[in-house]
């Protein structure tokens, strides 16, 4: 990767969004998302990775299942989002013992949950996605968030969470802890402090041309 911009050639550029959810004011929704640019135009091209998730900020994590307010925040957004807030719950002592080295769960007080990443399959195997997940790391970090994500590859084999969890885990900055071999993919963090790796830049440029692809959760 290079942040070196050709003028007469397309450039790849990573940008981050956030919107407040419709239903829920505590919520805000985000998208970390690597488009293409044409050379000097201001119109880019469809999302070639992206990486989506919610931030909600109560001041407080969940004890038990009578939180209508969590649960209703969380079992909207989709089945692994609902478990992810019922593993809070149900096994807080483990994500408790997870995140021991980072953090004492009682001083945590939102969550950032990561709820989906994609990369288009020709910029595979290139960083794209732990790219992402250092740039969501930046923005997203504050004093008392928990992270959570499952690894869930679209292609499941055999294994397949195991191993996409240890390709998360392969980027140390980001610190994620598997939750428990029982919950094969669940990774938790910490986030509570920015960091900032002075090798990301806003743009990339990769010598691969990108094949038309569309996420099939879009």
């Amino acid at each position: 990767m290079d942040d070196t911009l050709p003028d007469d050639e397309s450039f790849l550029k990573v940008e981050t969004i956030f919107s407040k959810h419709p239903d829920f004011p505590s919520v805000l929704d985000f998208s970390v998302v690597l488009r293409r640019y044409p050379a000097d135009e201001d119109i880019p091209g469809p999302s070639l990775a992206h990486l989506r998730g919610f931030l909600f900020q109560p001041g407080y994590l969940p004890e038990d299942d009578e939180d209508e307010g969590y649960f209703d925040v969380f079992d909207e957004r989709s089945g692994h989002a609902a478990l992810a807030y019922q593993t809070l719950i149900d096994d807080r002592n483990l994500v408790a013992k997870a995140l021991k080295k980072d953090a004492d769960l009682e001083d945590l007080n939102a969550v950032a949950y990561l709820e989906r990443l994609w990369v288009n399959p020709s910029l595979r195997g290139h960083g794209i996605a732990l790219r992402l997940f250092r740039e969501a790391q930046q923005i997203l970090s504050r004093p008392g968030l928990l992270v959570m994500v499952k690894a869930h590859p679209d292609d499941l084999g055999e294994g397949g969470n195991r191993k996409l969890a240890a390709y998360y885990q392969s980027e140390k900055q980001l610190r994620f802890r598997s939750i428990s071999e029982r919950h094969e993919g669940w990774l938790v963090a910490a986030w509570q402090d920015v960091v900032i790796n002075k090798d990301d830049k806003s743009f990339v440029m990769l010598d691969v041309t990108e094949t038309p692809a569309v996420d099939k959760h879009d």
